[in-house]
């Protein structure tokens, strides 16, 4: 057997090249293509396929084979291969993107993404909708920065592109086969065929993986598990020699067991608090993560000319999400909360590019895009249980205020709202009219009632102090209190924009790009009486202890403008390329109706200046990117916990967070050390906080404050061996180390919301056979190992369960084994 040289790169190079010259018509399946040119990265960011040297951004990309390879089938497993980028994956459903310190994950249907998430050119950005299983991709693109230019509406801070294998002209599939750890069981495959050779072509592609709950729940089942069904079909017809159509369905289907929002503060009975072991909550079952989301594409591509090119993007998507989720992380049922949520979206964009061959290269184009969601949160509570755990708190710190604090303890102590891990219950409030009538009389050492008590104050105000403790005396608390609350969004976006690039000489280029954006943003409100009303809602005047209620359904709607720029120079010296760039990012306003009034948040604006170099040295066998970036935002849009007029829970609501600033810089190495050997390595600074001073110069609530899910240092470490036995099939080791430095996970910086430095070892090992002359099929056998060390830690804190003091705790994956085989043809 010939030996082959295996080259991979976990931070910016690809695997599998398609070469520019080679044309649709005659492509063939790349899979078991292992020989590949270190210079040959292909992406295409700028709307045409480009050497990734020639592009003036920051750009990174891993193929389809690179998350083969690494055994990456999950966006949160991206992260560790892309430096200065972060992914946090609840669930499918919570999903959160951070690029270069700035996260976005907010799950509000009328907020808007400031990462946007593409396939093939359509938006999903939609947080509830983005995450999806990574199979069989041609590539992944991130790109780096204020993207809006390239990539519209969603693009503040970067973009995420999924490429997804299309149909070619041969026969071809692949079947693979997988067992690990937690009973994992999977299966993955794809078959490619030729309906009408050199006319009609089509590729299915499905994945099936499902593995049982990391944590056992005493409540019955497990959970943080796994069990996700996805599908697509891909369809390629050529009409003509100049005209290309592509249809591609998708589809994906989710039923995950619940999320372990573990308590931080009661232990489940005979265990701990520790976020990584067994957990109680109360719901058991009940407890999931439905999901269903699917599409369509249509991508029309057709050459008018040598120089001019005509592109039709039609995107539709639709989904729904159920998430059933015990905000309080214990065995009480104190908030067993549920979030649906449903969403469709359409979108159509027309694009012309062109190219002379000589100094210019560009496109122009003009786009539309809709989607309405919609968010609905029912939440339930046992007022007996939440009586010891918060209500008996909210009344002390209510009477301390109005008496004193020796007379709000002797009415309402402080009691725990679990013992040894089983609930504590108050059927009933106490008779404070008589326990205040017997601490007063023994204090005078007279026989007093509480008309006579407060018989100083005004009559209004003796009357309204009677009257609330009458009704709190002896009050029968519910076993089961439920309200909900809804929120929609209609989203309407068209937009227009052109970018192009001026080769000045043959080493100085001139990058420069325009989009111009109107918006017409509608959202509305809608909150009904609870049929159980809530004692501490009583106290405010509303049966609803969270929810403000609406007169029916509210609404508010309005208009933006923008305009987002950018402007990139870069020179070329040799196989090195040097650029500086600066550019103008936006997130979209929020229309945020409540019953209270409509908050209409200002869009986010950021400026970015950045500078960076990539190249090729030593004879092809290092490769490099080094960028340095500073950005500066107004408006930044933020959220925190409010408690709303009406309300008794406080909750979590978007807020203009002012000014804030981060500066940064990115590395990633690749070394051919040995034919047989590539070394890589990765390294990130984020310095991101958010600035002491508003616009107008008063100090900022955040101020000094380190953005939330942003490590300071983060970095990879790894090599590739791969040798060619004798006669034999070639066998290949990939460890790869990766590190991250403290972590906040809220932008009030509480120290208790925190995850300190870690790091995980992955690993990959196996055989790959590679077919005979006289045989087309290839088999090869492996081995995973991820998060090998059995690092403990968390991907969240604080989350909904924060509301009522009881902030919970989100474990990270433990290690896991396993074994795959995969044979194609």
């Amino acid at each position: 057997m010939k030996r082959c040289i295996l080259v991979f790169i976990l931070t910016g190079m690809t695997l599998s090249v398609f070469a520019q010259s080679q044309t649709l018509r005659d492509s063939t399946v790349r899979s078991q293509d292992w020989t590949i040119a270190l210079d040959e990265v292909v992406v295409s960011v700028q709307k045409r396929n480009q050497n990734s040297l020639e592009v003036p951004i920051a750009v990174n990309a891993l193929s389809g084979t690179d998350l083969i390879k690494l055994d990456v089938r999950q966006f949160d497993e991206l992260s560790e291969h892309i430096p200065g980028m972060q992914m946090q994956l609840q669930s499918p459903n919570n999903p959160g993107y951070v690029i270069r310190g700035v996260t976005s994950d907010d799950g509000d249907s009328r907020s808007q993404a400031r990462v946007s998430i593409f396939q093939d050119g359509i938006s999903i950005s939609r947080s509830r909708a983005s995450a999806v299983e990574l199979f069989d991709l041609d590539r992944i693109e991130v790109v780096k920065g204020p993207q809006g230019t390239l990539f519209g509406r969603g693009a503040e801070i970067g973009a995420l592109h999924l490429i997804r294998k299309k149909p070619v002209n041969a026969m071809g599939g692949e079947v693979t086969l997988g067992y690990g750890s937690y009973n994992r069981k999977l299966a993955e495959g794809f078959i490619n065929t030729p309906v009408l050779k050199d006319k009609l072509l089509n590729r299915f592609a499905f994945t099936f993986e499902d593995r049982d709950g990391f944590i056992k729940n005493l409540s019955g089942g497990d959970l943080n598990g796994k069990n996700t069904f996805a599908l697509r079909n891909s369809t390629r017809l050529f009409s003509g020699e100049r005209t290309v159509t592509d249809l591609v369905v998708d589809y994906q289907r989710d039923n995950y067991p619940g999320t372990s929002f573990k308590n931080g503060q009661y232990a489940p009975a005979g265990g701990d608090v520790s976020p990584n072991t067994t957990a109680d909550l109360e719901q058991g079952k009940n407890l999931y993560i439905k999901r269903n989301l699917g599409g369509g594409g249509l991508f029309v591509n057709h050459d008018i000319n040598h120089a001019w090119k005509f592109n039709s993007v039609t995107g539709f998507r639709a989904f729904n999400s159920d998430e059933s989720f015990d905000a309080d992380g214990t065995a009480s049922p104190l908030l067993w909360c549920s979030e649906i949520e449903k969403g469709k979206q359409f979108s159509q964009e027309f694009r012309f590019n062109y190219t002379n061959n000589r100094n210019f290269n560009g496109f122009a184009g003009m786009s539309y895009f809709y989607e309405n969601t919609s968010q609905e949160v029912p939440l339930r509570n046992n007022e007996q249980a939440l009586y010891p755990a918060y209500i008996s708190g909210v009344l002390n710190g209510l009477f301390a205020g109005m008496f004193s604090p020796e007379i709000a303890g002797a009415l309402f102590p402080a009691m725990p709202a679990l013992t040894n891990g089983k609930p504590n219950y108050t059927e009933q409030i106490p008779d404070i009219r008589a326990i205040m009538e017997q601490l007063y009389s023994q204090q005078l050492g007279m026989p007093l009632t509480l008309e006579q008590i407060f018989a100083s104050l005004p009559a209004e105000q003796r009357q309204q102090l009677t009257g609330m403790i009458d009704l709190l005396s002896n009050y029968p608390l519910k076993t089961l209190h439920e309200e909900t609350y809804k929120n929609t969004a209609t989203n309407h976006a068209a937009e227009v924009f052109a970018d192009g690039t001026w080769q000045i000489t043959r080493q100085l280029g001139l990058t420069a790009g325009l989009r111009l954006s109107y918006e017409r943003q509608k959202g509305t409100y809608e909150a009904a009486a609870s049929g159980q009303p809530a004692i501490l809602g009583i106290l405010q005047g509303s049966p609803n202890m969270l929810a403000a209620v609406s007169d029916g359904e509210i609404a508010d709607a309005k208009d933006y403008y923008s305009v987002v720029m950018r402007a990139a120079l870069n020179y070329l010296i040799g196989r090195n390329n040097f650029y500086a760039s600066v550019s103008r990012g936006r997130r979209p306003g929020v229309v945020y109706v409540e019953p209270a009034g409509t908050t209409f948040l200002s869009p986010e604006v950021i400026w970015s200046y950045e500078a960076g170099i990539k190249g090729i040295l030593l004879n092809g066998k290092l490769n490099y990117d080094l960028a340095a970036y500073y950005y500066d935002w107004s408006h930044f849009q933020s959220a925190s916990l409010h408690l709303e007029e009406g309300a008794s829970i406080a909750r979590y609501m978007p807020d203009d967070a002012g000014k804030a600033r981060s500066f940064g810089i990115e590395t990633s190495l690749k070394y051919a050390i040995l034919p047989d050997l590539n070394l890589f390595g990765t390294y990130a600074y984020i310095d991101g906080k958010f600035n002491d001073k508003d616009e107008e110069g008063h100090e900022q609530e955040y101020a000094g404050h380190h953005f939330r899910l942003t490590p300071e240092h983060s970095f990879s470490l790894g090599f590739d061996f791969s040798y060619a036995l004798r006669k034999g099939p070639l066998f290949y080791l990939r460890p790869a180390y990766s590190w991250k430095s403290k972590v906040w996970f809220e932008d009030n910086n509480d120290e208790r919301l925190t995850q300190p430095g870690y790091g995980l070892l992955n690993c990959t090992a196996g055989f790959r056979f590679k077919p005979s002359k006289n045989r087309k099929t290839y088999l090869e056998i492996g081995l995973y190992g991820k998060n090998v060390l059995n690092e403990k830690y968390i991907i969240d804190a604080g989350n909904s369960g924060n509301a009522i003091g009881f902030p919970t705790f989100i474990a990270g994956n433990p290690s896991v084994f396993g074994g795959q085989i995969r044979i194609g043809f």
